[in-house]
Formats: structure tokens, sequence, C-alpha cells
């Protein structure tokens, strides 16, 4: 663990770098070691304020002391939460819970987290003035990029309103993401949000456009994102779309309470699932995923 504690980030200095400074971001890098780097991935984990609170018969907050422990285990380079942290309406108090366990993570990796329909972003703001990476310059928008080893990942905002269901990124976040991949180089890039794909009323609203922005630049691998609390695969065309479970609580059954072990490498990733309730059968089980050339 102590290698952990003692990661430092130090500001990218080159070419590129200025480049992303021009965009209103300063791009952080973390120390890796080796030819890929270890994510834990969280999402939705609706961390309430009361913490006796259980809802379709789950305690957010137990599973979450389950989790923790896990993820340090683990020993990942950088720890990431796709949305919907706090409970459902992104209350203050919400966030004082959440940044306890935020505060802990910490101690194990650097944390990113991406903004759902349950968050709310004035609270979020003043729960953590200070995140890890540095925020791009989208007015009402967290939007954060971390260079992992040999890939990027970019954390975006789908909150368009909290506790309305549907999100949306919206053109001037999708301004900056058309401009940032433009002037980025090669390295490839990661994207990760809360939303899900598909047309319907609660996914993403503005999902076409941003595939027509993401599509033509190659070095977009993967999306990651949450909110349907299901854990499965597939493809936009022959782009990656990896759906993380919820650590909270399930909708349906037959899909795991949990988080993803991630390792990425320059040519692909491969993704242990850490169920620890609901639908436990494939606990353990890794998918590799190869990029998209």
């Amino acid at each position: 663990m102590i290698d952990q504690l003692s990661r430092r980030l130090f500001i990218k200095s080159s070419v590129f770098a200025a480049g992303a400074a021009a965009l209103g971001i300063v791009e952080l890098t973390y120390a890796t070691q080796g030819d890929s780097c270890r994510w834990a991935l969280l999402s939705d984990t609706h961390i309430p304020a009361d913490k006796t609170e259980k809802y379709r018969g789950y305690s957010m907050i137990d599973n979450m002391d389950n989790v923790v422990p896990g993820v340090a285990v683990s020993k990942p380079d950088g720890i990431g939460i796709t949305g919907d942290i706090a409970r459902l309406s992104g209350k203050s108090e919400d966030y004082l819970v959440v940044k306890e366990y935020v505060d802990k993570l910490t101690l194990v990796a650097p944390v990113f987290m991406a903004l759902g329909n349950h968050d709310h972003f004035k609270n979020f703001n003043a729960a953590f003035p200070s995140t890890s990476g540095e925020k791009a310059q989208v007015k009402g928008k967290h939007v954060t990029v971390v260079n992992s080893g040999p890939v990027r990942l970019i954390f975006l905002d789908s909150l368009q309103i909290t506790n309305y269901v549907a999100g949306r990124l919206g053109q001037a976040q999708r301004n900056w993401l058309q401009k940032y991949l433009t002037k980025s180089d090669k390295k490839p890039t990661i994207l990760l949000l809360h939303h899900s794909f598909g047309g319907g009323d609660g996914d993403l609203q503005d999902d076409l456009r941003f595939f027509k922005v993401i599509q033509p630049h190659r070095n977009v691998k993967a999306v990651i994102y949450g909110h349907s609390h299901c854990y499965r695969f597939s493809k936009q065309d022959d782009l990656d779309l990896i759906n993380l479970p919820s650590t909270a609580y399930v909708f349906n059954n037959k899909f795991p309470v949990g988080w993803v072990d991630a390792e990425f490498s320059a040519t692909g990733a491969s993704l242990k699932l850490r169920a620890i309730a609901g639908n436990k059968a494939d606990e353990g089980k890794v998918t590799k995923i190869k990029w998209r050339s």
C-alpha cells in the first residue's frame, strides 16, 4: 500500500499539454509502471445521508463498506465512479457521507467522479472544491482528463436536471470534446460518463450527436457508463460500450451488485467482475476486449 500512498502527480510537460491548457484544462499524468494500468470502476453508489437506509432490500452503506476493502486489495492506479454518487437529489448531507468514502478510497488511489442524474452540481462542488485532476472550462459541467500509463481517461458530465432520469451532455461539452479530441495525440482514450444509450426516455438524450463527435476519432476506444444498474458489454459500430454494475442495488435480479477491476493497455482491456451481492454467478469472471484499430 505504501506505493499507492506515495503516488505523486505531475503536470505533463509536452507540446500536447500546452494544447490541452489552451482548451481550458491542465492535464495531469499519474505515474504508473509497465505497459498497463489498473483501475477500480464503480457506478451508481447512491450513498445516502441516512446510513440505515435500505432500498430494494439493499443497504448502500453496507455495500460500500464491502467495496472499499476490495478496492484496496486490488491496488489500483486510479478509481473512477460514473455518477449517481449521491442517493436521490444530491443533498449536501448526502455528500458529507460520500466524502467519508472518497477520503478512504483516496488513501488507496486518486478518485475521479462523473455526475449522474441523482447528483447536484452545486452541492457536489461545495463538498469537493478540490478533486483529483483539473476541471475543463465547460460552464456548469464537471469534466476531467487523466493520463494513466498507456491510456487516457476523460470523465464527462451527463447530469441535466437533478432527480430527472434523462441525461444530456449539451452543446458546450460536445464542442469542447470535439476540439479536445482533434488536438489530442493518438494515445488510446476511454470516455466515462453516467447515462446509458438507446434512445429511451431515461437515456442520454444527445447520444447520436455524442457518437457523431467521437466515432471519427480512432483513438477513442471505449465508452464506460452506468445508470441502468446492469453489467453488460455491447458496441456502437466498432466502438466498445461497457455498462458498469451498481454498487448499491439492482432493478433486475439477474444482474450483480458490485464493481469492476479493470486493467488497461495500449491494445485492450481486461475487466474482472467483483460481485458483492445480487446475482454473483459471474463473480471473478474476466472479460477481455481488444481495442478497435
